[in-house]
């Protein structure tokens, strides 16, 4: 099992100023998606998990201010995995495990068939 990972960043929160900087982000809104390239629901769509949040972001003192113009998906995601205190590998572990759970439950749901 190869599983794709895609990260998203749907919206940046940002305040116009904060001390000397402008448009500065306070919170990124994020996704990341893993699609399994061979397991398939009922449906025959391959199965997916998703982890989402939001990361608030504080610049330090002393530390480099990032333009909101200069920000990247890669600037982004050391935000969010910096918070979660995890790293990229780990949050596919993860989803992985999603993926896994649902191509092969652990726990089954259901009511009897006599009922």
């Amino acid at each position: 099992m190869a599983n794709a990972y895609e990260w998203t960043y749907p919206q940046l929160d940002r305040v116009a100023t904060e001390g000397e900087n402008s448009d500065v982000v306070k919170v990124i809104h994020w996704r990341v998606t893993a699609t399994s390239d061979s397991d398939k629901d009922a449906d025959d769509n391959f199965l997916t998990a998703t982890m989402y949040g939001t990361t608030g972001v504080e610049v330090d003192d002393g530390a480099a201010f990032t333009p909101y113009n200069d920000i990247t998906k890669d600037w982004c995601k050391t935000k969010v995995l910096e918070d979660m205190a995890k790293t990229e590998a780990e949050v596919k572990s993860m989803l992985d495990a999603q993926i896994t759970e649902k191509a092969t439950p652990t726990i089954l749901t259901g009511t009897p068939s006599g009922w």
